[in-house]
């Protein structure tokens, strides 16, 4: 298999040598296999996902996240040990209230 793509390389090489010169043709083929290794690295990145984050249940501590541009608020019952979500553009702001998530009987 490599004796193929050596040959395949080399005589891509001399087909495009003969009709732009050696040194354009050089510089392509080097442009493309710089081009196609990023491009295979990208694509293993691309489809690898991410593994799953560890989550607990926090939704007796009375947290919830606010927005410092306009007030949005999102409360927390389960939080993933992540970055704090964002929302105009500007990451939320988590606070804590003393109230407690259930009502008292």
């Amino acid at each position: 298999m490599g004796y193929l793509m050596a040959g395949v390389v080399l005589a891509t090489f001399f087909a495009l040598g003969e009709a732009f010169g050696y040194v354009r043709a050089g510089v392509a083929v080097a442009v493309f296999f710089l081009m196609a290794r990023f491009g295979v690295r990208w694509m293993r990145s691309a489809v690898t996902s991410q593994p799953e984050p560890e989550v607990a249940d926090v939704s007796e501590y009375g947290l919830k996240y606010v927005c410092t541009m306009c007030g949005l608020e999102l409360k927390i019952e389960v939080a993933a040990k992540d970055r704090a979500p964002s929302h105009c553009m500007e990451p939320m702001v988590l606070v804590r209230t003393d109230q407690p998530s259930a009502p008292p009987d």
